[in-house]
């Protein structure tokens, strides 16, 4: 905030400035990632205001969920808000059910999957607003696996103590750090194919290609930038590594990795998912997970028919991506329709909760 503007700000009567604070928390009501790294910052009162908001819309609406292996997830949330203990000290106590766990794991697994979380190795992603940001819009959400600062996890792994604000504040800086750098890359490739007088005169063409472009590209380019910067700002002298950056996910970053050591274990030799023993990186749960179109321009502004139009694109590149099909088209065009005739109603494919899963 400038001085002039500050200095306005001070003249103001104090009723005025609750109003217009009021004001902007509900404007903002549904971009998390704004209210925390803008709104937050605007006044003193301000900051309390929008934490004691967070604490009330957002912390109960925070998910994280811990992976054993491909195919069991253990959801971790906010039990209930019998104590407001939490919002002074900063310090949250999330739990999982018992009964809702797999029978083949107990509670030494879990707290054994706890003791292996770190900064290489990831095992723990955050989802807030599942079902909810974007007009609950499928893949509206947001995910990461950003750091759950001063975690603590109870003996029976049941339950987790951590750092709140810090934890929010490492998730949305990176939301926001995203949006920048996808508007970036979108205007850059809408430049060159420009240049290249590829680019479609037709607003709807232009929606379809920038979904392709956004699969193909954008998408996980944005998460890379900001995995690195992460590094950076961990450690300095480059000797850690970054977890996320795993062989099953390397056709989603395309970042170099080292060959991999010879293992002593013998793989199934029908096909390399029933071999799997990882859980996923956040690479492919967000190629899963996260809607492309929703970083559209105005795609508010959108009927339902191209919304349908623009997610079954988006699904056929990921196909196109994701089973090896780099130079077939035809699939990417068959795995759209697929989508459009056989996946359910269009209420369901425009509002739903997908998680990752192997057989994606």
């Amino acid at each position: 905030m400038g001085p002039a503007i500050a200095d306005l700000w001070a003249r103001l009567p104090l009723e005025l400035i609750e109003r217009i604070l009021d004001l902007l928390v509900d404007d903002y009501g549904r971009d998390p990632a704004y209210q925390w790294t803008a709104l937050r910052h605007m006044a003193r009162r301000q900051m309390r205001r929008i934490e004691l908001h967070f604490w009330n819309q957002w912390v109960p609406r925070l998910t994280i969920t811990l992976y054993s292996g491909p195919r069991c997830q253990i959801d971790y949330k906010l039990p209930n808000h019998t104590s407001d203990n939490g919002f002074e000290t900063g310090l949250v106590r999330f739990q999982t059910l018992g009964p809702g766990l797999s029978n083949s794991l107990n509670k030494g697994d879990i707290r054994t999957l706890w003791d292996h979380y770190s900064f290489e190795n990831r095992v723990a992603h955050l989802r807030l607003g599942e079902g909810l940001l974007n007009h609950g819009m499928t893949g509206g959400y947001i995910v990461n696996d950003t750091d759950i600062v001063d975690l603590k996890v109870e003996d029976d792994g049941l339950g987790i103590l951590f750092n709140w604000r810090q934890t929010f504040d490492a998730l949305l800086r990176e939301e926001v750090m995203m949006r920048r750098l996808q508007t970036e890359m979108a205007l850059d490739r809408k430049k060159q194919l420009a240049a290249e007088h590829r680019w479609p005169p037709f607003p709807r063409i232009q929606r379809l290609a920038l979904v392709k472009h956004f699969v193909l590209d954008i998408q996980m380019a944005k998460r890379v930038a900001v995995q690195k910067h992460r590094l950076k700002r961990h450690d300095p002298s480059g000797q850690a590594k970054l977890g996320s950056f795993t062989y099953e996910s390397r056709h989603l970053h395309k970042q170099p990795l080292p060959p991999l050591p010879p293992t002593s274990e013998q793989r199934r030799a029908c096909c390399v998912i029933c071999s799997r023993r990882t859980g996923p990186s956040i690479f492919e749960v967000v190629s899963c997970e996260e809607s492309v179109v929703l970083s559209l321009e105005d795609w508010q502004q959108l009927g339902k028919e191209e919304l349908l139009d623009l997610y079954a694109e988006a699904y056929g590149w990921n196909c196109y991506r994701c089973l090896g099909q780099e130079n077939n088209v035809e699939w990417q065009r068959t795995s759209k329709s697929d989508w459009l005739t056989v996946c359910g109603s269009s209420t369901e494919k425009l509002h739903s909760v997908r998680r990752w899963n192997t057989w994606f």
